[in-house]
């Protein structure tokens, strides 16, 4: 029973003991709180807009440049610059923009190299160097285990022909 009765005066000891002088901490957030200021900015209103529904008899295309900014942007065509050979296209993979396709997997050993490109609809076709692919003139100049390597032939817009070249990798 004496243990039970120091057991108890213990514990009683101790829980008063946790009691800390918290009445400083209790001014500072008084005093803070008092301080502190609300400084809200009020909003301006939305201004009103006026919905106008799009006629195309009556307005341009909005995806379009205005015929008058357009002439002002584009530089005078110069005619002594490249022009590409013309040719018709034959290859399946040239009806297909060159973002559109993905290069599937490799095959081949040393020089006999195949890439196999999946079109958007699913179906794989086999290309080797020399052909044609994309809708830009692309002519694929080499195929390594991971990418294929294609030189393209793109419209500057002024009549001219750029070049550049594009590497489809494996994903």
């Amino acid at each position: 029973m004496k243990m039970k009765n120091n057991v108890v005066v213990l514990v009683s000891v101790l829980l008063l003991g946790c009691q800390a002088n918290d009445e400083s901490l209790i001014d500072f957030i008084r005093d803070v709180e008092s301080q502190a200021r609300d400084d809200v900015i009020k909003l301006k209103p939305a201004t009103a807009y006026q919905v106008l529904p799009y006629k195309a008899s009556v307005r341009r295309t909005p995806f379009a440049l205005p015929k008058e900014v357009h002439s002002v942007i584009q530089p005078m065509a110069t005619l002594d610059c490249w022009q590409p050979t013309s040719r018709a296209s034959s290859e399946q993979l040239e009806r297909f923009p060159l973002e559109r396709l993905r290069l599937k997997g490799v095959i081949g050993m040393g020089a006999q190299m195949s890439g196999l490109i999946q079109v958007p609809s699913g179906t794989v076709y086999r290309v080797q160097t020399g052909e044609y692919i994309g809708q830009n003139n692309g002519l694929v100049a080499s195929i390594s285990s991971d990418h294929l390597l294609i030189n393209e032939t793109l419209p500057d817009g002024l009549g001219c022909w750029k070049k550049r070249k594009v590497t489809l990798a494996l994903k």
